[in-house]
């Protein structure tokens, strides 16, 4: 995964909340100035990346608030409560997920992220072979499986369970053995 976060992310993750450069870093953990300079355009370290990341995810925040709401003002704590609350997630039996259940899918979401861009890599290497070779049919399947992975990695980010996650997973995993069947096929 880009470890990477803009400025306008790192803004939008925060004020999604409605917490101030203040409250958004004492909640986390992190330095006040270490947000502040984030939102500048400074990059944040790949660890401060992934925490920030995380806090897109209303259920990590929460228990965050929990933790360290004590660190912030009642009426932001209050605001930002009535936010997360709003949009808890839910594992697959109902029951919002702890911190435990959150990092572990974000760890899994990371990892076929990081998967499915390292396909996308070979798949473009497999077309361009096919091209060089004049094998116009093979080009546009690996074409149409590169369009298809996009989509489906697009879709990592947006699982909210271990469950869709691997659903993801099994339709990345298929793409690409259709294209090295094809592949094999071809040569």
């Amino acid at each position: 995964m880009d470890t990477d976060l803009t400025a306008r992310e790192i803004k939008d993750i925060r004020t999604r909340y409605g917490l101030s450069q203040q409250a958004f870093a004492r909640v986390l953990g992190l330095g006040e100035a270490s947000i502040v300079r984030y939102e500048n355009g400074q990059k944040p370290t790949r660890a401060n990346a992934n925490l920030i990341r995380a806090a897109k995810n209303p259920s990590f925040m929460r228990d965050c608030l929990e933790r360290d709401g004590n660190r912030i003002s009642p009426m932001q704590r209050d605001r930002a409560e009535q936010i997360i609350y709003a949009e808890v997630t839910f594992n697959e039996k109902g029951d919002v997920m702890d911190i435990n259940e959150l990092y572990s899918l974000t760890l899994q979401q990371e990892i076929l992220n990081e998967k499915a861009a390292e396909m996308l890599g070979d798949l473009s290497r497999m077309r361009r072979e096919a091209e060089d070779r004049g094998d116009a049919a093979s080009a546009m399947v690996y074409e149409d499986v590169e369009r298809q992975l996009a989509l489906a990695k697009w879709s990592i980010l947006d699982s909210h369970s271990e469950t869709e996650v691997a659903e993801v997973r099994g339709q990345i995993d298929g793409l690409m053995r259709f294209a090295l069947t094809r592949k094999a096929k071809a040569a």
